[in-house]
């Protein structure tokens, strides 16, 4: 790095920015050079612009001096997205990009700054009666739309919507020149109103999933919908994982349920609730706040609270759903017909994980910590129907080859399943294992729920494992031609494309950042 020439870039965005957003306090940048798994190099410096036209400058301004740009959103990614492995580096933290521009109720689409958290949003729309299909992650309080956009996730509203990038209309991206693309009919020369995605060809496509590698989205425009007038709930158990396997197929083939996951025995038998169910009158009382009228809700939540924290112990495989309807007859209809698929092999048990999932959709990510303070980090692939059964049996046998050092480490492993679309399953492996919590981490949780958790020394040679653990998954994942979500830089993505699809992907990145400095390394670009 020349450190002359950096020295002049940051004081240019000091001066353009305010000194206050231009950080390169050891400490911070510490902090922003690790998610929840990875620990990178620290960045140069840290920056936070306020508006779209400061961001385009201030990338125009770090490429020219030489420097890459990463951007980074509310941070909960564990696949090194936003990590990076030189300093000649500066983080862009984009969430004071967070204004609600436009929601537009007669032509149904809301446009957002990226850096706006799913639980805003949402929270704005509410007061409408609208909603997004997809309407964000359990990690939404402190998930970016933009962020969430180049990884590309699922969960709420996925059962029936799929993946966070089917609904989005346009985007404005700020590529490495510091010009901003605009996809979609937002980007139409005149009459310039963003209701349509598809003119020509998807260039809004071109940027989901993207990483943040192609450029770095600062508005979104999603599609709205009504909310949904009436939300049924119910859970079922398996007694053999082939069973369970048909059950989650099926149910997504039909797509007639908004949300799905399914658990294996370890899941359940190390978080018998939703995570944060132990903060008990808070998240019941957001289970009757969520019903249709209070006297409905006082029930659920009676429900919920009679169930206990424990109703899941002994459970084997299970299936948890959310139904919603236009309507009391249309919620009937999809619940029975849910039921129909999901009772016809296995056994209905009390619904308090999706009743108190609805209620409190984003809490305090308490998932990040194992129950007694362990370390918590998924994966995932995505697979198609036809090989889910394979897939968790390749799964159980790699990690049972694996049982001498796992034993050794003290880690715990448990899978979750959730439907991706009606022609996939995404499997999620969980690892968990006794680590130093890091300052980042700590950042996410309050300091009442840290302190009722254990602490441990830091730990290298277990993470290590946990590490040579992921990447035999990524290879089990692989044999199987698994797709995946939030890829950064360990899924093998462009290594693992035919020549020409490198090609073109090359070119793309050599046409949008010809100097290779946005987030360099993800993608493997």
């Amino acid at each position: 790095m020349n450190i002359q020439t950096a020295d002049v870039a940051l004081a240019t965005l000091a001066e353009s920015l305010g000194a206050e957003h231009v950080l390169t306090d050891e400490a911070v940048r510490a902090f922003f050079s690790t998610d929840l798994f990875y620990k990178g190099t620290p960045p140069c410096a840290v920056i936070s612009p306020g508006s779209v036209e400061q961001l385009a400058a201030a990338v125009k301004t770090i490429v020219e001096s030489g420097l890459a740009v990463v951007p980074r959103g509310g941070g909960l990614s564990y696949s090194a997205g936003y990590v990076a492995d030189h300093s000649d580096a500066v983080v862009v933290d984009t969430r004071r990009l967070n204004q609600i521009i436009e929601i537009n109720q007669e032509d149904m689409f809301v446009t957002v700054e990226t850096g706006v958290t799913w639980q805003a949003l949402d929270e704005a729309l509410e007061k409408h009666g609208l909603r997004t299909p997809f309407w964000g992650t359990g990690s939404g309080k402190h998930a970016t739309v933009g962020a969430t956009l180049s990884q590309n996730g699922i969960n709420y509203g996925s059962g029936q919507y799929g993946f966070a990038g089917q609904s989005v209309i346009g985007l404005s991206v700020v590529v490495a020149n510091g010009n901003v693309i605009k996809t979609g009919t937002g980007g139409n020369d005149q009459a310039a109103t963003p209701f349509l995605r598809h003119y020509g060809p998807d260039l809004t496509g071109l940027f989901v999933g993207d990483c943040g590698a192609l450029g770095i989205k600062v508005t979104a425009t999603l599609q709205l919908i009504k909310r949904p007038a009436v939300t049924r709930y119910a859970a079922y158990e398996y007694g053999s994982s082939d069973l369970f396997c048909e059950a989650l197929s099926e149910i997504a083939r039909c797509q007639v349920v908004s949300e799905c996951f399914g658990f294996d025995p370890g899941f359940t038998s190390m978080r018998t609730t939703y995570a944060g169910v132990k903060d008990g009158l808070k998240l019941l009382s957001g289970v009757a706040t969520s019903a249709e009228s209070l006297g409905q809700g006082i029930k659920e939540a009676i429900k919920v609270a009679a169930a206990g924290r424990a109703y899941l112990d002994g459970i084997q495989y299970s299936i948890h759903i959310t139904v919603d309807g236009c309507d009391e007859d249309d919620a009937t209809l999809r619940l029975a017909t849910a039921d129909k698929i999901l009772s016809a092999q296995g056994t209905e048990i009390e619904a308090s994980v999706p009743k108190v999932m609805r209620g409190t959709p984003f809490p305090d990510p308490t998932i990040i910590l194992g129950h007694n303070g362990e370390l918590w980090v998924p994966m995932h692939g995505i697979v198609p129907h036809s090989q889910l059964k394979a897939l968790l049996k390749n799964l159980d046998q790699y990690m049972n080859d694996q049982e001498q050092v796992i034993q050794e480490h003290g880690i715990a492993w448990a899978i979750t399943a959730v439907p991706a679309g009606p022609s996939g399953i995404l499997v999620e492996p969980n690892l968990y294992w006794r680590d130093e919590r890091s300052a980042m981490t700590e950042s996410y949780l309050p300091d009442t729920y840290l302190s009722q958790k254990q602490r441990y020394p830091a730990n290298a040679e277990t993470k290590a494992t946990v590490r040579h653990l992921r990447e035999g998954m990524i290879d089990v994942f692989r044999a199987l031609g698994a797709a995946h979500l939030q890829i950064g830089r360990v899924y093998p993505f462009l290594e693992s494309r035919s020549p020409d699809v490198q090609a073109l992907l090359k070119t793309l990145k050599a046409q949008l950042d010809p100097q290779g400095r946005i987030n360099p390394g993800s993608l493997g670009l």
